[in-house]
C-alpha cells in the first residue's frame, strides 16, 4: 500500500527556501500528530500505517534540506522520529504478516497447512500486541508533547540561521534536492540485475521512496509531467516494497524449516511453513519481474534524465 501524500500550500513568500520549509515542515509535523488517534486504537492497521508515512516523509524533508545546508539543527529531531517510526514499524509489521497469512489460508485446502498457518497467524497476532504496548508509551500525550517541543525548538533555531543553506531560492532548492534523489536511485541501479541480493535491493527500494517523497514535496510547483513521473516512482516503490516483505517472510520461512532440532518446525507448522515458502517466493519473484519490466521502461524513457529536469522546466 502506497500512501498519499498531503499536498502543503505554500507561503506566501514561497520563492525564500527557509520560509517554505518552515510551513512544509509544521505541516507535516501536524499530519504525524493528527494521526495519533487512530494509532492508538486496537484496530488501527490503516492509522499506524499513516502515521508510520507521515514520519518517514517528515524525515525524507529533513534529510534532503541536510544536505543543502551546512548545520541543520533538525537533523537531531530526526533521532526521535526514527524512534517512533521504528515503535510504529513493529504494529504495522506484524499487520502486514498478519493480513498475508489470511489471504493466504483462503486459498489453502490442505487442513494441515490451515492449522499451522493459522498457528503463524497468532503468533504474529502475539508480536503485534507486544510491540503495540511498546508503541503506546511512544504516543503517550507527554511524549508527543515533548517530542513537539524539540521540533519547534530545533525548527526555530534552523530559520533564525539565514546563512544556513547554500542555496538561496526554492527553485535552487528543488533542482539540487531531486539531482541528488535522482543520482542516489541511478547509483544503487545495478541492484535490477542481481535477483537474490536482499540487502542491495533493499536500499534500492529506500532510494526509491526518497526519491518519490522529494518529487512529492515540489509536486504542487512542478510540471504536468511531473506528476505522470511520480505516479512511475510510486509504481516502483510498490514493486520493491513487495520484493522486500516476500524476502522478510522467506527468510522466517526458511530459518524454522532449517533451525536445529530443539527449535525446528514441526507437524502441521512444518507443512503450512513448506507450503508458504513456495507462494512467497512465486510471488516475490513476480514483484520483481514487475520491477525489473519496469525499470527497463524507464532506461526506454529516460525516466531519471527526465527527473533531473523537472525543475529546469518550471
Amino acid at each position: 500500500m502506497v500512501a498519499k501524500a498531503v499536498q502543503v500550500a505554500a507561503p506566501t513568500n514561497a520563492g525564500d527556501p527557509q520560509e517554505w520549509l518552515a510551513c512544509v515542515l509544521r505541516e507535516r509535523f501536524a499530519e504525524v500528530v493528527s494521526n495519533r488517534e487512530a494509532a492508538l486504537s486496537e484496530s488501527g492497521v490503516e492509522g499506524v500505517h499513516d502515521m508510520r508515512v507521515a514520519i518517514r516523509r517528515l524525515r525524507s524533508i529533513i534529510s534532503d534540506f541536510a544536505e543543502i545546508a551546512e548545520k541543520f539543527p533538525l537533523k537531531t529531531v530526526r533521532k526521535d522520529l526514527k524512534r517512533l517510526a521504528d515503535a510504529l514499524g513493529g504494529v504495522r509489521d506484524a499487520d502486514v504478516s498478519i493480513e498475508a497469512l489470511e489471504k493466504l489460508r483462503e486459498k489453502a485446502d490442505d487442513e494441515k497447512v490451515i492449522a499451522g498457518i493459522d498457528i503463524f497467524t497468532e503468533r504474529f497476532r502475539e508480536k503485534r500486541t507486544e510491540a503495540f504496548d511498546r508503541l503506546n508509551s511512544h504516543l503517550s500525550p507527554e511524549s508527543i508533547d515533548e517530542l513537539a517541543a524539540q521540533f519547534e525548538k530545533a525548527l526555530d533555531a534552523s530559520i533564525e540561521q539565514r546563512e544556513l543553506f547554500t542555496v538561496t531560492n526554492l527553485g535552487d532548492a528543488q533542482a539540487e534536492i531531486i539531482s541528488n534523489r535522482v543520482d542516489e536511485f541511478r547509483k544503487l541501479a545495478d541492484a535490477f540485475y542481481d535477483p537474490f541480493s536482499v540487502k542491495r535491493l533493499h536500499r534500492l527500494r529506500i532510494a526509491g521512496k526518497h526519491l518519490r517523497y522529494a518529487i512529492e514535496l515540489f509536486l504542487p510547483d512542478l510540471q504536468t509531467d511531473a506528476k505522470e513521473l511520480a505516479e512511475s516512482v510510486a509504481k516502483m516503490q510498490t514493486h520493491l516494497g513487495n520484493v522486500h516483505d516476500h524476502d522478510q517472510w522467506i527468510t522466517e520461512m526458511r530459518s524454522g524449516l532449517t533451525a536445529k532440532k530443539n527449535r525446528e518446525l514441526k507437524g502441521d507448522e512444518r507443512k503450512a511453513a513448506e507450503w508458504l515458502l513456495a507462494r512467497f517466493a512465486r510471488r516475490r519473484s513476480k514483484s520483481y519481474k514487475s520491477a525489473l519490466e519496469l525499470w527497463s521502461e524507464w532506461e526506454n524513457k529516460e525516466v531519471l534524465q527526465k527527473l533531473n529536469t523537472i525543475p529546469e522546466a518550471n
